[in-house]
């Protein structure tokens, strides 16, 4: 009987301890998404301060009536202390490399210099991918394109051109002419219509685009032009750089 009872407290402490193991293992896991979730948050929140930021100074030199001397420089500081109180030391060197990337962009969309916003927009993505030195991006590169990211360069567009111009803008036209993951000639076609990329039955290339605000709403940023275009006989297009831009428009939760 004695044997029976201990044999019994020794799986019930064993029991009791795998359990706490297990509980603290989970509380660990959660406490690791629920920092991702904030710093992802806060990211977001630090650039829709400093677009803020830098529209005011630009309405600050309109009204002055001195159009090319925005003063940016006072941003460039009060953008890096924000950002150094907003991670710790280990995070730092990362997530500054990262954030760091998009202050020529906000500087450049501000100032609603939208064309050289576009190619900026595809240097900023080739660097968070690491393909540089292909100079294009593929499926693979867009399925583990950093969310958080993806979301702040199209927060940016989104707010600088007032709901007209950004990724998440393109997805909806995308998906209000039955955008699929593999869509058909007439899909494309539809699409490039709407959002000015194909005019009179002809695609466009990069250099016959228009970069200005009245432009199409979902006209810019035009990445996929960048990259060879959407449609048939375009110079430059190859297959799997339109597949990418797809991916982008069908998969990605904005």
């Amino acid at each position: 009987m004695s044997i029976n009872w201990l044999v019994f407290s020794i799986i019930v402490i064993f029991v009791t301890v795998f359990l706490l193991i297990r509980l603290r293992f989970q509380r660990k896991q959660r406490g690791s998404s629920a920092i991702a979730t904030y710093k992802s948050d806060r990211i977001l929140t630090v650039l829709n301060q400093e677009t803020h930021q830098l529209q005011q100074a630009r309405k600050s030199e309109n009204s002055s009536g001195d159009l090319q001397k925005l003063d940016v420089s006072q941003n460039r500081t009060s953008v890096t202390n924000s950002r150094s109180q907003m991670f710790s030391k280990e995070d730092l060197g990362q997530e500054e490399t990262k954030l760091t990337l998009t202050i020529t962009l906000q500087e450049l969309l501000v100032a609603q210099r939208w064309e050289e916003a576009d190619r900026e927009t595809l240097k900023i993505m080739l660097q968070l991918a690491n393909r540089e030195q292909e100079g294009w991006l593929d499926v693979t590169s867009i399925q583990n394109f950093p969310q958080q990211d993806l979301r702040a360069i199209d927060r940016l567009w989104v707010e600088a051109s007032k709901d007209r111009f950004g990724f998440s803008i393109q997805q909806q036209i995308w998906q209000n002419v039955g955008g699929k993951i593999k869509p058909d000639d007439k899909i494309y076609e539809a699409f490039g219509n709407l959002v000015g990329w194909r005019v009179h039955q002809k695609w466009l290339q990069v250099h016959e685009l228009t970069f200005h605000l009245s432009s199409p709403v979902g006209h810019l940023p035009a990445t996929a032009v960048r990259l060879g275009g959407l449609g048939w006989g375009v110079a430059g297009f190859w297959w799997d750089r339109r597949d990418a831009y797809v991916f982008l428009l069908s998969q990605k939760d904005w």
